[in-house]
């Protein structure tokens, strides 16, 4: 019997198809409700497909452990006792331990299972401590949101974060090594500008650069006038401090050089007319002494 029960099992989990086949369902169930170890033995069949490497497999598995779960308390009890790696096989909640490809697989498996686990909690929580647990597990400690069934899980927020994290390592990666080649090339760049800007400006010359020329040049020549009186001004300085002072030296000086005291003008007139008339004067009585 053994033997018939694990050619079920591969059967159902390896048929790629959505869908479990229901004959072969209808027989699996059979074989189960004869004896409970025939349970034990397909849980364990159950749990070896599950840890497969292939989302198809683990979701045609869990399909069968649905259907199981409700009609076997045995099947229930055996899941619940192992609990925390059912949930890591089929919910995700290990990070290091993601479900397999394809990926589209893989959500509905994931999407399912939270599904179904709150169908669970919501039906036997109060008689299984543990599936009550693993519910508030996923709800409080992995954020899993049972209303929403899209939302991504913890497990593939991290995954997420660390993606964006490595991209943005890569990009800041690539920004330096770009600055580093632009700063080798700083300088030629500079150069190149520079000789650029001096053809344009013998192209199409600036008149705001002649304002600005005549400008500087008008100011040179201020500077230049400014230096200029400035000089004359010194020169002129120590000229009045080379002349002597009047009456510093006239005791030294001849007679001949000394400055005569000024004649007033009335008096020089009257001098000199009192010299001509006298003059003629003598003429006069020279005259009548030869008559005689």
């Amino acid at each position: 019997m053994d033997q018939v029960l694990s050619k079920l099992v591969e059967q159902l989990t390896t048929s790629g198809e959505s869908e479990l086949n229901s004959e072969k369902m209808k027989e699996l169930k059979k074989i189960c409700r004869a004896s409970d170890e025939h349970i034990n033995h397909v849980y364990h069949l159950l749990m070896t497909q599950l840890n497969e490497d292939h989302a198809e497999i683990r979701f045609s598995a869990f399909q069968i452990v649905a259907e199981l779960f409700t009609r076997s308390h045995q099947f229930r009890t055996l899941i619940i006792s192992n609990f925390q790696e059912f949930l890591e096989l089929t919910v995700e909640t290990d990070y290091e331990q993601p479900l397999p490809p394809p990926k589209e697989v893989a959500q509905k498996l994931k999407k399912l299972a939270i599904k179904l686990v709150q169908e669970w909690h919501e039906k036997y929580g109060e008689a299984y401590k543990k599936l009550s647990l693993g519910y508030h597990f996923l709800k409080q400690n992995k954020k899993v949101d049972f209303q929403d069934m899209t939302v991504e899980t913890l497990a593939e927020r991290k995954r997420e974060e660390d993606k964006k994290r490595r991209l943005e390592n890569i990009y800041k990666e690539k920004v330096k090594q770009a600055e580093e080649a632009m700063k080798g090339m700083l300088e030629e760049i500079r150069t190149n500008l520079t000789e650029m800007e001096n053809c344009f400006k013998l192209l199409m010359p600036d008149p705001f650069d002649f304002f600005m020329n005549d400008v500087a040049v008008e100011s040179e020549l201020e500077k230049t006038e400014d230096k200029a009186k400035a000089s004359s001004f010194q020169a002129e300085k120590e000229m009045d401090l080379q002349a002597p002072l009047p009456g510093t030296f006239d005791d030294e000086q001849p007679c001949c050089s000394k400055d005569l005291p000024p004649v007033p003008l009335n008096q020089r007139i009257g001098e000199s007319g009192l010299s001509g008339s006298s003059g003629f004067q003598e003429e006069d009585d020279k005259g009548l002494s030869k008559r005689e």
